[in-house]
């Protein structure tokens, strides 16, 4: 495992990048340091308080940090190259990336939408989507490009849609019309070390942390919270990540919600892919607890 590190200054504390990496440890970083020392007593370049360490280049000498990569990318075509950027992801690679975190739902799976109502009694109708010439840009749809945003749970959905307390929201149940595959970015699988047949093979595992690393990337753009702030400039990376699944004939992507910890929500890309199980219910928040962290 350690074959797969080399020091860097600017890099993290070796304990810090296995547990990131691999999550084979059900320890503490400062435990990890202590396991590590007594494996190596006669001590490893890697091992020190004062030693930061990042991921070796490849046999090829290619250093590929992905995640780095779809960072300047989406900083380009969200402020400065739309439709002709320079930093463009290795389509092949984010391809087989996409490709290899698939999960299908089942026609049987129940999944909710919500919407605001106020006094209104909304019905079936009026859960669906919006038409083409009534869709805003959102987290993964582009404008004038509507797709479904569902959630797991009626909780899930309801956190989603913001309301303030004492609103009135309308929550309906739908199903898939048939099953479904997505792009699966709410559970990835973590890199699993011993699985490489050959100790020898530190490519591999190399290659196993760059896409393990790349994918917990595209995971934290597309379940960024939503703020008030937010311009519409600011989905277009996540609307292009959306748009590269759909064009790999995936019919939407499973990710993480930012507002209900543990929630999970889906968006299909057809619409018609799930459809309303009846008219839905209607209720009135009563309360709404909320959790602070002090920035300055």
């Amino acid at each position: 495992m350690l074959a797969i590190y080399e020091v860097d200054p600017g890099g993290e504390r070796l304990s810090v990048r296995i547990q990131e990496d691999w999550a084979i440890f059900t320890l503490s970083s400062e435990q990890v340091d202590a396991f590590l020392a007594s494996m190596f007593p006669e001590g490893d370049q890697l091992l020190g308080d004062d030693v930061r360490v990042r991921l070796r280049s490849r046999a090829d000498g290619v250093i590929a940090d992905h995640a780095k990569s779809w960072a300047a990318f989406s900083d380009e075509i969200r402020s400065n190259n739309r439709y002709f950027p320079r930093a463009v992801p290795d389509g092949e690679l984010l391809s087989r990336v996409l490709l290899n975190s698939v999960l299908h739902i089942d026609p049987d799976i129940d999944l909710y939408r919500a919407r605001p109502c106020g006094t209104n009694l909304l019905t079936s109708d009026d859960m669906s989507a919006p038409p083409p010439e009534l869709a805003t840009g959102g987290r993964a749809n582009p404008i004038g490009i509507p797709y479904l945003y569902l959630g797991y749970s009626e909780q899930t959905c309801i956190y989603e849609t913001r309301v303030s307390n004492h609103s009135r929201v309308a929550v309906a149940r739908f199903r898939p019309t048939r099953r479904v595959a997505v792009l699966n970015l709410a559970d990835i699988a973590v890199p699993d070390f011993f699985s490489i047949p050959e100790v020898e093979s530190v490519d591999d595992q190399i290659s196993q942390v760059e896409l393990y690393r790349y994918l917990c990337a595209l995971s934290g753009e597309l379940s960024k919270p939503v703020r008030s702030s937010d311009q519409p400039t600011d989905y277009i990376p996540t609307q292009y990540l959306c748009e590269m699944a759909k064009s790999l004939d995936l019919d939407g992507v499973l990710y993480s919600s930012s507002l209900d910890p543990g929630g999970r929500n889906v968006v299909l890309f057809d619409t018609g892919t799930a459809q309303c199980m009846g008219d839905p219910t209607t209720y009135q928040i009563t309360s709404l607890t909320a959790e602070w962290t002090a920035t300055t």
